[in-house]
């Protein structure tokens, strides 16, 4: 641990230009909420030798070799973190993130690294190595030699086994719901302090450990090299006829529905939503682009698809390279908020939504424990009642504002309170009570909404974050009822009535909000603005893992198998254009993936 805090300490001082400027009280608390990666690392290397040691105590082994053996584990330890904090320091000066495995990247580019390090001020870098590992290996060794070890009866070591095991818990964080990510040094709007509240030792093995994945050439579909000239013929936006909004401004509130999958839109389980689609425009046939909540939250932020074995949101040092849609409404003058009844460290939650640019971020933690549900966070009444407060205090203001909620509820066990709608016990029972529930307390916001002096400025746009199993199914099989979800616009500020029932893609949010608005739809490259009045039919291109799909209206669809090669399903007139244009489109997609 205190290599952990000499290490930040030497960051600081590398990069002490930018964090003068800062306000010291600030930079202080990097220290308090990068405590829990640097416990864990820490963990994560202790655990062997305290699994280890109580097996080599009972036997009664050499004590000599015993030490010496641990001393030999240490001291690689320590030379390789000296190392890693060292490199870290200055490639954050080049990426703008801590180490990850993005620098192996550069490994069979040998002439090119050393000429970067070359470049690099090697006379401050080389003596922090040196006197980081040297200082290191004197402390523990002066200490580790003075410890006595004491011989194991056999009945005792199930105990310091089990004793052993107990670091599990500061590995994984704690006994919260979500295990450590980076998210939780999230702290500050200001990136470079939250960079500094990281663990580069944690970062580089997460990323190690957990990301690699299949090797790109998994994804190499098209051998002609035609991929990036198929994608973009398809994706050239034609010339809007109708902008269905009153306003060049208006308030946009976003509400992701947690696993709102177009199965369960009926009088039944969601009559509020149900009946008010009516008073909007209407998406029919709208597809996730993914099958998690951090990949459909991407995809309508960042309109970027999401990857068959991989996501972004859960690799800081990609995702924040991603457009964002809420960075150009900030620009556009919009105050901005995020609110999650959860733990905002899910998937790196907190990092994607830092990067975003929102100017204030609510989670579980922000919500009264009472208002909690018995799993994930606090129930989907209570973020309502918090999104009103919030517009209602915006509206005071002289700016338009941005909120996107993200409801929770629906999510599995489906513990939400009040009246059952449905009688039963099964998971498709709870499910649909669960969407009820959200339900009305979605119903009861509008409701409340439309009796607010900035309803009549305001775009209310609802989607699913992504499909569901159930209904009707136990288990996933990919097919276009799973991906299908609804997308409803409401609010004063929509000027018409209409069901729109061509395909449509998440991804197609973004640079929609961007294009109505006279942003920048362009900068997102994946897909263009929804062009309410065309009825020509595009595809929609969703990914699971190991595969991906492509749907035409769930009457025209294939499905295809990454592991084994070749389409695995496939419904009514698929054409070959059709399978080319969704290889490619994978292809494009895992290229720009892995440049990140």
């Amino acid at each position: 641990m205190l290599f952990f805090l000499c290490g930040r300490c030497f960051f600081l001082l590398y990069h002490i230009k930018p964090i003068s400027k800062l306000p010291i009280t600030e930079t202080l608390k990097s220290f308090v909420y990068g405590l829990t990666l640097d416990i864990s690392f820490a963990s994560y290397i202790t655990i062997l030798i305290a699994a280890l040691l109580p097996l080599l105590l009972v036997f009664k082994l050499n004590e000599k070799i015993v030490r010496n053996s641990i001393l030999i584990y240490t001291s690689i330890w320590i030379i390789l973190l000296a190392f890693a904090y060292t490199l870290d320091a200055e490639l954050f000066s080049f990426w703008g993130f801590r180490l990850d495995n993005t620098l192996f990247r550069y490994t069979g580019t040998p002439a090119e690294m050393i000429g970067s390090a070359m470049s690099s001020p090697l006379w401050l870098l080389l003596p922090f190595f040196f006197i980081a590992a040297y200082i290191g290996f004197k402390i523990f060794k002066k200490y580790y030699f003075t410890f006595p070890f004491i011989h194991l009866k056999l009945w005792q070591v199930p105990i310091a086994l089990f004793v052993a095991a107990l670091l599990v818990i500061p590995i994984r964080g704690g006994l919260q719901q979500i295990p450590n990510n980076e998210s939780v040094a999230y702290y500050s709007t200001i990136p470079i302090l939250n960079q500094a509240a990281l663990n580069p030792a944690w970062t580089l093995a997460r990323s190690v450990i957990e990301q690699n994945g299949p090797d790109p050439e998994r994804y190499r579909l098209i051998k002609s090299g035609d991929e990036d000239r198929i994608v973009r013929q398809r994706l050239i936006a034609s010339a809007l006829d109708s902008i269905p909004l009153t306003s060049t401004r208006p308030n946009i509130i976003l509400i992701v529905w947690e696993s709102l999958t177009a199965k369960v839109l009926n009088d039944t389980v969601t009559p509020g939503l149900n009946t008010l689609k009516n008073s909007g425009i209407y998406f029919s046939s709208m597809y996730a682009s993914g099958d998690r909540s951090d990949k459909g939250l991407v995809a309508l932020l960042s309109a970027y698809p999401a990857q068959p074995d991989y996501s972004i949101m859960t690799e800081p040092g990609k995702s924040r390279k991603l457009p964002f849609i809420t960075q150009q409404l900030k620009g556009a003058g919009y105050n901005t908020g995020y609110i999650y009844g959860g733990e905002l460290e899910f998937a790196n939650m907190r990092s994607y939504m830092n990067y975003n640019g929102f100017d204030e971020i609510q989670g579980k933690f922000d919500f009264p424990e009472e208002s909690w549900g018995a799993k994930w966070g606090a129930h989907d009444q209570f973020t309502f009642d918090r999104l009103l407060e919030r517009a209602n205090l915006q509206s005071k203001k002289a700016n338009p504002f941005f909120y996107t909620l993200f409801t929770l509820s629906s999510h599995e066990p489906f513990d939400v309170p009040g009246r059952r709608v449905l009688a039963g016990s099964s998971k498709t029972i709870q499910f649909k009570n669960a969407h009820h529930y959200t339900d009305s307390c979605f119903a009861d916001f509008i409701h409340k909404a439309q009796q607010q002096a900035w309803w009549n400025n305001t775009w209310i746009i609802v989607i699913g974050d992504h499909g569901h199993v159930l209904p009707g199914n136990e288990y996933a099989n990919h097919t276009p009822d799973e991906f299908k979800i609804p997308m409803v616009w409401l609010g004063g500020a929509i000027n018409q009535k209409r069901l729109v029932a061509n395909t449509h893609s998440q991804i197609e949010l973004a640079p929609s909000i961007a294009a109505y608005l006279g942003l920048k739809p362009a900068a997102f490259t994946f897909s263009k603005p929804i062009n309410i009045t065309d009825t020509t039919q595009y595809p929609a291109w969703y990914s699971f893992n190991d595969g991906f799909a492509s749907v035409y209206n769930n009457k025209r669809f294939f499905m295809y198998g990454l592991n084994n090669q070749q389409i695995t399903q496939q419904k009514k007139g698929i054409t070959k254009q059709d399978i080319t244009y969704a290889e490619a489109f994978l292809q494009v997609l895992m290229e720009d993936f892995y440049k990140k």
